[in-house]
């Protein structure tokens, strides 16, 4: 009697035990509570990032059955991103598709210095989250903000945007003999100058009212596409040199992340590999779009080759890298040097 008590118990244990597990081990696959993110981006509604969103959101949902729904903020209605990147490091914010900010990391501006890329073979070697050396240096520094980087949203290639005709375009040695606005650091700065003209730091808030009143002749910091949506009646003049590779980049709050189950973190990182690898597709595709707009609205664009925008490259590289290396740090330059063939 007290044997199968015994032998009884035993079993009983057993059942319990294999049954506590295979709970167990069935929880891991799905994540402990529904929850709703916000999700903000800078650019408004109807653009290209903005159906990118839509789409990651929608399929988010779909591919969690309903654990994780997404909120989104276009318009950056939830503030500057550098202050919405902030609230995703304290996780009042759990997501942004942006700019990243420097405020906290001055090193984070390696990711728009002056030709790192000047094509788009380029740009994906060295801007692809899984092997990029820039996308590499982005994740790592944003891990230490409590952050994670989930993929590379590529916009464009930056454009000198002007009022006036430049002197010898298509001569990267020549001085333009203008004036023109360029953001506030030091790397955006030496870029002007190494481009041929006179600088003048100003917020992007003052372009319009300063390329108006002819404070500046022009302005570099941005692409064609942006210059053509707030300034096309102001821009006669364009100069698509590529100085520069703008992306916005898909993060998320690290603890946020760490609370997701393994399979749903899978399927949300493929979902966003998926966004990245279109966004790259879709980027290059519509990079002369705004280009034959502009041109459409009877402003001049200088045709470049890919010689004299390498040209162009080779002069910045040479005059203007030495001067930003303590900008950024020695290690990650010296890595970008190595990627470009540019010792």
């Amino acid at each position: 009697m007290v044997k199968n008590f015994k032998k009884t118990g035993l079993l009983m244990l057993v059942i319990i035990l294999t049954t506590s597990l295979f709970f167990g081990c069935g929880s891991k696959k799905k994540s402990k509570d529904n929850v709703t993110w916000k999700l903000g981006y800078i650019r408004p509604e109807g653009t290209r990032t903005d159906t990118s969103a839509k789409n990651f959101a929608a399929d988010v949902e779909k591919q969690t059955e309903g654990r994780v729904k997404i909120e989104l903020y276009p318009n950056s209605e939830l503030g500057d991103y550098s202050l919405v990147q902030e609230r995703v490091g304290m996780g009042d914010v759990q997501m942004q598709l942006a700019s990243v900010g420097q405020t906290v990391d001055k090193t984070l501006g390696i990711q728009t210095a002056p030709y790192i890329v000047s094509n788009w073979k380029e740009a994906r070697k060295l801007y692809n989250s899984k092997t990029g050396v820039i996308a590499n240096y982005v994740a790592e520094r944003l891990d230490k903000q409590n952050i994670k980087l989930l993929a590379v949203y590529p916009q464009y290639f930056g454009s000198v945007a002007l009022s006036k005709e430049p002197k010898n375009p298509k001569d990267p040695s020549s001085s333009k003999n203008l004036k023109i606005r360029v953001p506030s650091t030091k790397a955006w700065e030496e870029l002007g100058k190494g481009l041929g003209f006179m600088t003048t730091p100003l917020p992007a808030s003052e372009i319009f009212t300063s390329l108006q009143t002819g404070i500046v002749d022009g302005a570099i910091g941005a692409g064609s596409e942006s210059y053509y949506t707030q300034y096309k009646e102001l821009v006669k003049y364009v100069m698509p040199i590529k100085y520069h590779f703008e992306c916005h980049w898909l993060y998320i709050n690290k603890d946020t992340w760490n609370e997701l189950s393994e399979d749903d973190q899978k399927s949300i990182q493929a979902i966003a590999e998926k966004i990245e690898k279109d966004a790259f597709d879709q980027a290059e595709k519509e990079e002369k779009k705004y280009d034959d707009l502009f041109k459409k609205e009877g402003t001049t664009v200088y045709d470049f080759t890919d010689d004299e925008i390498k040209a162009y490259a080779d002069k910045i590289r040479k005059d203007v890298w030495p001067k930003l290396e303590s900008e950024y740090g020695k290690d990650i330059f010296d890595k970008v040097k190595k990627e470009v063939g540019s010792n």
